[in-house]
C-alpha cells in the first residue's frame, strides 16, 4: 500500500495572491442583493415626475420570512446543557457552557438570532472562536458576516474545508485577507472526515494598498495546534454536492417580491389617475364653460354635451394577482401566511390539534431541517471552545455530550396540554420532559419550587399556614399543633364537641 501522502494541505502564499473566482464574486453578488431585500431597499418601479408624488408601493415580503423561521427555530429560549447530567442536574461544566454563550438568555438568544439571520439570508452561518486573553473568564464565539468569506474545499469531497480565506477592508485604501489553512500531516482528512486527530491549521495575515497590489504577509503566522479550525460553520438548509447551503431568500423568492411591487405600484398609479370620476365637455371651448358651486352650468349650443368617465371599479381582477404572488411566496418559501398573522388566513374558533400541525407543516418540516444543521454547529462550537479552554481534554472532543433543549414548534393550548401532561405522567415519562414539552425550564421550576417550600416550613414552624407537602404524596397535609383541637375533656367521658 502507498503510504498517502499531505495531499489536503495548502500553502497559505499560494491562496494569498490567487483572485476570487467568478462563482465567489457572484455568490457575494447574490448575497448582497437578498440583504436589500430584507432590509427592504428594492427598487422603485415606476419612474416618477418631479412634480408628482411617489405611487409606488414597496412591500418588504422577505424579511418577515426570516424572521419567522429564526422565531420557530430558537423560540423564546433554547438551553444549551452539559450533557454529563447527574441526579440532581446537569453537569460540573454548565457554568462555563452559559458564560460562553453569554451568561443569560437575552446575550444567548441575541447571538443566536444574529446567526439564524445571517443563515436566512445567505444560506450559510459561520462562527468564530477567539481565545480568552487577559482577563477573560471564556472564549468569545463570534457571528461572522458571510460576504467575506470564501472557503476552500477538497476537489472532491465539498465537505471537507481546506482552507478559509477572510477578506475586508481595513482602511481607505488598505485591505486585509486572512488565511486560515489547514496542515494534513498524512492525507487522510477526506477519509476519516472532517474531525482528522493529527491535524493542526496556521493563521496567516496579509495586507495591501488598493485594489492591484500583492497581498503582504503582515506579523507572524499563528499555529492553531487542534484538529478543528477556528472557524465553525452550518448550512441553513440542505444543499447537496455544495458547501454553501441553501438560503430562506432564494433569487426566485426576491424577484416574486419585485414584481409584487410592481403590481401594487401600478395599482396605485391607476387608482390616483382613473379612482374617481372625470367630467367631459364636446362642442364647446373650455373659455365658454363656466363651473362654480353656485353656478349654473349652460352650454353655448344644442350640439354642446356635458358627460361624466366612470371611476374605474373593477379591481378585484388585479387584487387576485397580488394574492396569487402572495400565495406563491407563501408556498416557495415554506411560510404560510397564517403564521405570519395574516387575518384573512387566520382559522375561526377552536381548532384541533392535527389542524393545526397541518396548517402549520411546511414551517415544522423546514425548522425540524434547521434544528438538526444548526444543531450540529452549536454543539461542535461549544465543545472546541470547551477543548481550547482546557475544560476538557481534546480526547473527549469527539464524544462529549451536548444537550439542546428545543421549544415547541406549535402554540399550546394549556387546558390540553395540561390533561395531556397528566396522561404522560401516569404512563411513566419524566416531569422534567414533561416540563420541558410544556415551555417550562424544569431547573428554574425545581429551584422556585425548593424556594417556595423552605418558606412554608418557615411559617409553619412559626404557626403559620401548612407544611409543605411531601413529595410524590397525594394525602391532606396534617394539621400544624398549634391549630390541633384539644381532646382531653372527651377523653374523660365528655362526649360533647371541644370547641377550640
Amino acid at each position: 500500500m502507498v503510504a498517502p501522502t499531505a495531499k489536503n494541505t495548502i500553502q497559505p502564499q499560494t491562496l494569498a495572491q490567487a483572485p476570487a473566482s467568478q462563482e465567489d464574486r457572484e455568490r457575494c453578488i447574490r448575497i448582497n442583493e437578498a440583504w436589500q431585500a430584507y432590509h427592504g431597499e428594492l427598487q422603485r418601479p415606476l419612474k416618477v415626475s418631479a412634480d408628482q408624488p411617489d405611487d409606488n408601493v414597496r412591500t418588504n415580503r422577505c424579511s418577515p420570512i426570516v424572521d419567522k423561521g429564526v422565531s420557530f427555530l430558537f423560540g423564546n429560549v433554547l438551553k444549551i446543557e452539559d450533557g454529563e447530567t447527574d441526579d440532581e442536574g446537569p453537569g460540573d461544566n454548565q457554568d462555563f457552557i452559559d458564560g460562553l454563550w453569554g451568561g443569560n438568555d437575552d446575550a444567548r438568544m441575541t447571538l443566536l438570532s444574529r446567526a439564524a439571520i445571517n443563515g436566512g439570508v445567505c444560506g450559510q452561518v459561520f462562527y468564530k472562536i477567539v481565545p480568552p486573553q487577559g482577563q477573560m473568564k471564556y472564549p468569545r464565539i463570534v457571528v461572522m458576516n458571510p460576504a467575506i468569506i470564501r472557503v476552500v474545499t477538497a476537489p472532491d469531497d465539498c465537505d471537507t474545508v481546506l482552507a478559509f480565506i477572510i477578506e475586508y477592508p481595513g482602511s481607505v485604501d488598505l485591505q486585509r485577507r486572512q488565511i486560515i489553512a489547514r496542515i494534513d500531516p498524512d492525507g487522510l482528512a477526506s477519509v476519516a472526515g472532517e474531525y482528522d486527530v493529527d491535524d493542526t491549521w496556521t493563521i496567516t495575515d496579509y495586507v495591501r494598498k488598493g485594489q492591484a497590489g500583492a497581498w503582504i504577509q503582515c506579523g507572524e503566522q499563528q499555529e492553531w495546534p487542534y484538529p478543528f479550525p477556528p472557524i465553525f460553520c452550518n448550512q441553513n438548509l440542505p444543499n447537496p454536492n455544495e458547501f454553501w447551503g441553501r438560503p430562506d431568500l432564494t433569487n426566485d423568492i426576491v424577484e416574486m417580491n419585485r414584481v409584487l411591487n410592481f403590481i401594487q405600484s401600478n395599482i396605485s398609479r391607476i387608482v390616483k389617475y382613473h379612482g374617481h370620476p372625470i367630467t367631459f365637455a364636446t362642442g364647446v371651448g373650455a373659455s365658454q364653460i363656466h363651473i362654480g358651486v353656485d353656478d349654473l352650468i349652460c352650454l353655448p349650443s344644442p350640439e354642446s354635451k356635458l358627460e361624466k368617465l366612470q371611476a374605474m371599479s373593477e379591481f378585484a381582477g388585479l387584487l387576485s394577482i397580488v394574492e396569487d404572488l402572495r400565495s406563491s411566496m407563501d408556498e416557495q418559501s415554506r411560510v404560510p401566511a397564517v403564521a405570519l398573522g395574516r387575518l384573512a388566513e387566520l382559522p375561526k374558533g377552536n381548532i384541533s390539534g392535527v389542524a393545526l400541525q397541518l396548517l402549520f407543516q411546511p414551517l415544522i418540516e423546514k425548522t425540524i431541517q434547521k434544528q438538526r444543521l444548526y444543531g450540529e454547529a452549536i454543539r461542535d462550537v461549544t465543545r472546541a471552545a470547551m477543548v481550547v479552554a482546557g475544560i476538557i481534554s481534546l480526547e473527549e472532543y469527539e464524544d462529549y455530550p451536548v444537550t439542546l433543549h428545543w421549544a415547541n414548534l406549535l402554540p399550546i393550548d394549556d387546558l390540553a396540554a395540561a390533561q395531556t401532561a397528566l396522561i404522560y405522567q401516569q404512563i411513566g415519562v419524566s416531569n422534567s420532559t414533561i416540563m420541558q414539552q410544556l415551555g417550562f425550564d424544569p431547573d428554574a421550576e425545581s429551584e422556585k419550587s425548593i424556594a417556595e417550600d423552605a418558606r412554608k416550613l418557615k411559617a409553619y414552624q412559626q404557626g403559620i399556614g401548612l407544611p409543605p407537602a411531601a413529595a410524590g404524596s397525594s394525602s391532606i397535609p396534617p394539621v400544624p399543633p398549634a391549630a390541633q383541637p384539644d381532646t382531653t375533656q372527651a377523653s374523660q367521658g365528655n362526649t360533647a364537641p371541644v370547641r377550640a
